[in-house]
């Protein structure tokens, strides 16, 4: 083997590759923190129906929204999240895209979590209620009602823009496509609507065609 001085290349070189290795290892490690960090202030936001983002997000913005303030505030006691937001250039995760792929990837999660319930429940109740948004949007939030072991859960799964597709066969639709993505078209024993005849009626609303 060739050598320098009185190291040998080979060794050399197998020890610049465990070296950086192991820093590379560190960086993922640290990476994966920093995102925990992130994903328990998205299902912190959630959790209390919090809004994510300001009208100004700039650095001389004096509220830049709920996630940037609350990263910002942990960032205070927590050094390693502080050296992320202070020195990172590649990925920070405080833009608008990583917020909204995050809220995602988390609602992804649970939607499995709900679904893994259902199909230990034995029967199931479907609540439907349609709403306008601030942009005057309507849209239909669905809801799952069932008894698990531990008790009767009571879960908000979705919200479906309903604008335009209001007429009782269109949200029977959607009803039933839902009730089929959750496997529980053979569970379904209760429907809650509100008294709109469109959804409520026994005859011609939703009620009757699910």
């Amino acid at each position: 083997m060739k050598t320098f001085g009185d190291t040998r290349i080979d060794l050399q070189l197998d020890e610049q590759r465990r070296s950086e290795t192991t820093m590379h290892n560190e960086k993922v490690k640290k990476n994966r923190e920093i995102l925990k960090r992130l994903i328990h202030c998205v299902i912190f936001l959630g959790k209390q129906e919090l809004p994510f983002r300001g009208h100004d997000e700039s650095r001389e913005s004096a509220n830049r929204g709920n996630y940037l303030e609350l990263l910002t505030f942990l960032a205070k006691y927590d050094p390693d999240l502080h050296y992320h937001l202070s020195t990172s250039k590649v990925f920070i995760g405080t833009s608008s895209q990583i917020q909204n792929d995050l809220i995602s990837a988390v609602a992804e999660v649970m939607g499995e979590i709900i679904k893994e319930e259902i199909s230990k429940a034995p029967f199931v109740a479907l609540m439907l209620d349609e709403t306008s948004d601030v942009s005057n949007a309507a849209q239909l939030s669905f809801v799952l009602r069932f008894v698990t072991d531990s008790g009767v859960k009571e879960r908000f799964v979705k919200f479906e823009d309903v604008t335009g597709k209001k007429r009782a066969e269109d949200v029977a639709a959607l009803a039933l496509g839902f009730l089929e993505e959750h496997g529980c078209m053979d569970k379904l024993v209760a429907q809650c609507y509100d008294g709109a005849a469109v959804m409520a009626s026994g005859l011609n609303g939703v009620q009757a065609k699910v």
